[in-house]
């Protein structure tokens, strides 16, 4: 049975902030396990010689290591190594051995019982000649008279198995081991591999084992006594010892335990407020043990509220984040990738850090720039600036409240947010990293002097803090590609690959379909102009508007800029198919992006480009067609959508109507180019097609002005030059003027 799912956890599962929130949760979670792993306080590097900064008191009274006690040590493992169980081996031969004697005597019984010629007493002899079993001839007589002499070998051999797979040991061993402090003994069957732990008293001895086989008789034979007396007689010779003291393998356990157990310190108690060392002292080796051990305490007595302020600080910057992004880059946040990405990037920044601060290697080196420049190139310049400043803020706490370390990394994160913000070339990434280093080195200077320390203290500060920003450039150089192909993100480098016009579909397009690659291009200049002017991304507007109708190429001849007769495609069809071939080609255009692996954010402007905007050329000739409009469905010869999601996608979209319509201009004034401009974006307005992105009135202003600023260029008025003749046709002109008039 099936129960209706809550209203309200369908409401929280269609949340827009749903995924984004578990991703963040899972962030905290993971970089809470780091830091329970490895962001415990880091122990002093302290070596025998230095000068001690500060006069140190014992805080309480603890006792520490000094030298071994090899006496106790070796009591101590002496004691272990002497509960290591002796072990005895089961040896199978002995088995195998005894088995081929029974059968060989049964063999001959048999071959004497089957031999009707031969008297009792001549069968007798023969067997006793045959055998290796002390037996009368009373006891070989019972043998040949068996009615089942095969069942009755079975039953031998079982019998004895019983014994021998509990392992017979000498008696004098078992003695031995009974008055030993030993308290378990283990035998082993390697035939088997089988191995068991008994008491010494539990082994049993060849006299113990004969008692084994005589009541397994008893219990297999019940009935014929004299027969099971006479195969008794046969086997208990048979009863001998298989399990033998395995003295190498005793000794490697022994030694393996003796390794095992760690030597026994001296320990020395140091009282509370007993002084440890003085300022301006030399370190003793005596000194560095006490200081270890008192840095070892204070971590281990303080290390569950560390990680507990550790963990609400990150807490309360994430909350920080959270806020400044969903006021600054509310859309951007709530994409699930978006988020991810961000924690990635601020789970890698504190993994490095603590593994740079553990390992005790100079915290300058943390290349939280690295961060900083992959998070602007892929997502904005908000994010990383934030990220920058609250990650910095964390590494600082983690590294234990180092107020300087956050400086620099908060600096040389804004140097390279700055350098590499719109670029263009992964060579301006490189030149990101120097302008890293040289702020880094700046800001290690500052800090260095506050701390009064000597020029080559300051000079080897200085160089990490450069090498931090060569590192950095290299991190985002290799992991750039992997976060773009990873997260289906661009950046300006990428788009400016994409708009080569040697790229495949756009070769395909210039050859299929030469007016739509020339009309492309002219939006695309459209488009870049009118991002730049309202302060969005004009490169990928640019782009965007090169492929937002590439899925033309596929029926080039159904679009009048790719018309070269002067009968239109369409006479032939109903103004419905008309409008199907037209709205198909944003389809086509997407099915064919995807074929070629184009982004994601290139892909929006080929399905968003016309939104759901209707062919209202083919609508009205529809319309002609039919007596009423309700038997025309509107939704038929409207484009599919969805509308724009963002503003790069809007002007593009405004750009394409304008530059379509633009041709049509018989006399393109400027001021007919403002009129249309101004129409065509008002239909848009009002059609609501521009409902879903941010545009604003203002910028629709600033998007108007730049179209009518490129297209009045592209339309420039000419001057009309009169036609100037050659002075001899001017003569000729003459001459023949004057005849006429003759």
């Amino acid at each position: 049975m099936q129960f209706p799912k809550s209203k309200r956890i369908e409401s929280i599962n269609k949340s827009k902030y749903f995924y984004p929130s578990v991703i963040v949760i899972v962030f905290c979670l993971a970089s809470l396990a780091i830091l329970y792993i490895g962001s415990a306080p880091a122990l002093s590097q302290l070596k025998e010689g230095d000068i001690s900064l500060r006069t140190v008191y014992a805080p309480y009274n603890f006792t520490y290591p000094t030298s071994i006690d090899e006496e106790e040590t070796q009591k101590i493992r002496a004691e272990f190594e002497s509960k290591v169980a002796p072990v005895y081996d089961i040896d199978s031969s002995v088995q195998k051995n005894a088995f081929e004697k029974i059968d060989n005597f049964f063999e001959s019984v048999k071959e004497s019982k089957h031999t009707p010629t031969l008297t009792d007493k001549e069968k007798v002899g023969i067997l006793k000649t045959k055998t290796n079993f002390m037996l009368s001839d009373k006891d070989l007589s019972r043998f040949i008279k068996l009615k089942n002499p095969g069942r009755i070998q079975k039953l031998s051999k079982d019998a004895l198995e019983n014994a021998y797979l509990a392992g017979i040991v000498n008696a004098k061993d078992k003695t031995k081991l009974i008055h030993s402090k030993v308290k378990k003994v283990s035998v082993r069957n390697p035939q088997f591999k089988i191995e068991r732990m008994i008491a010494p008293k539990e082994l049993i001895d060849e006299k113990e084992a004969r008692k084994v086989v005589h009541n397994t008789l008893e219990r297999l034979i019940t009935q014929d006594r004299a027969t099971r007396v006479t195969v008794y007689d046969l086997i208990k010779n048979e009863v001998v010892k298989n399990a033998s003291f395995n003295e190498k393998e005793t000794s490697s356990r022994k030694a393996k335990t003796r390794s095992e157990v760690p030597p026994v310190y001296r320990r020395k108690t140091v009282k509370k407020n007993e002084l440890i060392v003085e300022k301006g002292k030399k370190l003793t080796k005596d000194d560095i043990i006490k200081l270890t051990q008192i840095t070892r305490i204070h971590a281990i007595v303080n290390r569950t509220s560390y990680l507990s302020g550790l963990f609400i600080l990150l807490v309360g910057l994430i909350l920080v984040v959270v806020v400044y992004l969903g006021w600054s880059e509310k859309k951007l946040i709530q994409m699930p990738k978006n988020a991810l990405l961000i924690s990635i990037n601020a789970f890698l920044a504190i993994l490095v850090s603590l593994v740079i601060i553990q390992s005790q290697l100079a915290p300058y080196l943390i290349p939280l720039a690295s961060i900083s420049m992959i998070l602007v190139l892929l997502l904005s310049n908000n994010i990383a600036f934030i990220m920058s400043l609250v990650l910095s803020v964390y590494i600082g706490f983690l590294s234990g409240g180092k107020l300087g370390l956050s400086v620099m990394l908060f600096l040389g994160s804004i140097a390279g947010i700055y350098a590499v913000r719109g670029a263009k070339k992964r060579s301006q990434i490189f030149l990101a990293g120097f302008a890293v280093s040289i702020v880094n080195f700046c800001a290690i200077t500052g800090i260095s002097l506050l701390d009064n320390l000597g020029k080559e203290a300051i000079f080897r500060e200085g160089l990490y803090g450069i090498a931090n920003g060569i590192i950095s450039s290299f991190i985002v150089i290799g992991l750039l590609p992997v976060f773009e192909y990873t997260f289906n993100l661009i950046t300006n480098v990428t788009l400016l690959e994409l708009s080569d016009s040697s790229n495949p579909l756009l070769k395909e397009l210039t050859i299929k379909a030469p007016g739509t690659y020339h009309h492309s291009i002219l939006v695309g200049n459209l488009a870049e102009e009118a991002c730049s002017a309202i302060g969005t991304n004009a490169l990928l507007a640019r782009v965007g508007a090169y492929y937002h109708d590439i899925g033309k190429a596929e029926k080039a001849e159904y679009f009048v800029e790719n018309e070269v007769s002067t009968r239109s495609k369409h006479e032939k069809l109903t103004p419905s198919m008309s409008a199907l071939i037209i709205t198909n080609h944003t389809k086509d255009g997407v099915e064919l992006a995807k074929k070629h692996k184009l982004n994601n954010a290139i892909i929006d402007f080929i399905s968003q480009h016309h939104g759901t905007s209707l062919i209202y050329y083919f609508y009205q000739k529809a319309l002609e067609k039919v007596k009423s409009e309700d038997e025309l469905k509107e939704a038929e010869f409207r484009y599919p959508g969805p509308k724009p999601q963002t503003k790069e996608a809007a002007v593009v979209l405004l750009a394409d109507s304008v530059e379509a319509s633009s041709r049509m201009l018989s006399d393109p004034t400027p001021a007919r180019i403002r009129g249309l401009v101004q129409k065509i974006i008002n239909n848009k307005f009002i059609d609501g097609q521009l409902d879903e992105c941010d545009l604003t009135l203002k910028d629709l202003n600033k998007i108007s002005e730049s179209f009518v600023r490129v297209l009045t260029g592209v339309f420039h008025t000419r001057l009309k030059y009169p036609d100037v003749k050659p002075k001899k046709e001017k003569k000729n002109a003459s001459k023949n003027k004057s005849k006429e008039s003759k």
